[in-house]
């Protein structure tokens, strides 16, 4: 791999790290080339091994999967300087060839564009830990991830790119909480400012580049986080997160909205702290343990839809290394119930967002898209067709044979609405670490 130099785009969790290898290009007229993926998961986890995966695109290096004995004990910053091996081992990528790092910071507060970090320029990480209250399962990690790679890559130039960047767009009469004014100086406004923009800002950049102007779209991001966002002309004007992403939609272990006082009743010493995870119970128990793990006890939405549709007694997941799961009547009802309730909760806001992209355009047929992303949007062809279904009487229309489908092999996006549609209806594959390095080809001008 010679004299090339290397991009890495990092998305460092309270428990794994995910990234991406991409190839700097010699020309500006050049696309990043990816080389190859790595994963690290079960960080922290007592008596789980680390486990670390890298797979080279195009046969460009050895791929890697390998377990070992300190899960409970490895910190993120003893992790890089293995990753580094491994990259090196495998694929010939040297130390010094890894000049730029990008990082997804969940929450970047009032932060207008992407804050540039070097070894002797590490001042905005202060800012960022005190942002790390409003997302302390995210930035706190995240902000380790960083502090690791100044210290393994001293010379390289670290980019954090913020998912609340999409969202600076926010009118006030959305972003405005309807709080009396506060005696407590806080570290930045109370007020909304929404997440997953990097993936938002991922999909509308692809469908306004192949529309030619910028798109007018309602995009659902649905994965282990679940969020929606209304976008005109390419700019968000709504979005369902708040001042953290615990507002709004059911997530994989998040409660989404609900009255807040509820949690005190559920949880008396709700005001106690849970070690080492810098949060109290609150907070733990209403982003960790709710939503989808908390109405069905499984976080995997493909399990949830299986266990509704099976009959009592029925064996799901039965092979060599399972003994499977059986479905008791109970496991059915929840299913069913926690299935109908993500779904209420996503019309709420899909609707919505329908009707007031329509307002801003005039008329339902001016929208562009209305897009499904993330792991359940891009897999679930049930909850589309339901989702969809729904908004019949606005004229939306999916085909059903091309929503079984989604999107074929090799294909980034399909378009999955019939031809008679009033709004057309995709699922995009949301690319945020290839944004993240478009986000550093324009700061670091390469």
């Amino acid at each position: 791999m010679g004299d090339d130099t290397y991009l890495i785009a990092l998305n460092c969790g309270s428990s794994s790290i995910k990234g991406r290898l991409y190839v700097v290009p010699h020309s500006k007229k050049e696309k990043f080339e990816q080389q190859a993926t790595l994963s690290v998961s079960n960080i922290g986890a007592p008596g789980e091994p680390i486990h670390f995966t890298l797979k080279w695109s195009d046969n460009k290096g050895k791929d890697m999967d390998i377990h070992t004995d300190d899960g409970g004990s490895v910190e993120h910053k003893d992790l890089f300087p293995r990753i580094l091996d491994h990259l090196s081992g495998s694929g010939g990528v040297k130390k010094d060839q890894i000049r730029y790092v990008t990082h997804r910071i969940v929450h970047g507060g009032e932060n207008k564009k992407p804050l540039v970090v070097t070894k002797e320029h590490p001042e905005a990480l202060k800012d960022m830990d005190k942002l790390g209250e409003f997302a302390p399962l995210h930035n706190y990690h995240a902000i380790l991830g960083v502090r690791a790679c100044l210290d393994v890559l001293p010379e390289s130039k670290n980019l954090l790119c913020f998912d609340t960047l999409f969202h600076q767009t926010l009118p006030p009469a959305v972003y405005k909480y309807s709080l009396p004014p506060t005696k407590v100086k806080t570290v930045i406004p109370l007020r909304k400012y929404g997440f997953h923009g990097l993936s938002y800002a991922s999909i509308t950049h692809t469908l306004s580049k192949e529309l030619g102007r910028p798109a007018n779209l309602v995009v659902c991001h649905l994965g282990s986080g679940c969020s929606a966002a209304c976008i005109h002309e390419g700019k968000s004007i709504d979005t369902s997160m708040g001042l953290t992403p615990l507002e709004g939609l059911v997530g994989g272990t998040r409660t989404g909205s609900i009255d807040p006082t509820a949690i005190f009743h559920h949880t008396p010493d709700y005001a106690e702290m849970v070690p080492e995870l810098h949060v109290n119970k609150a907070e733990y128990i209403m982003n960790k343990k709710s939503g989808l793990l908390g109405l069905s006890g499984t976080t995997n939405f493909g399990h949830i839809c299986e266990r509704k549709a099976a009959n009592v007694g029925d064996v799901l997941g039965k092979n060599e290394k399972s003994d499977g799961f059986k479905v008791t009547k109970e496991d059915k009802e929840n299913a069913a119930v926690t299935y109908d309730v993500f779904l209420d909760r996503l019309m709420a806001y899909l609707s919505q967002y329908v009707m007031k992209l329509a307002y801003e355009t005039g008329g339902v047929e001016k929208i562009d898209g209305i897009v499904f992303a993330g792991g359940i949007g891009e897999h679930s062809a049930e909850l589309r067709r339901d989702a969809i279904g729904r908004l019949g009487v606005l004229g939306v229309k999916i085909d059903e044979k091309k929503n079984e489908a989604g999107v074929p092999e090799g294909k980034t996006q399909v378009l999955v609405s019939t031809g008679d549609s009033k709004v057309k209806v995709y699922i995009v594959l949301t690319d945020e670490e290839g944004w993240t390095a478009h986000m550093a080809r324009e700061v670091f001008d390469i």
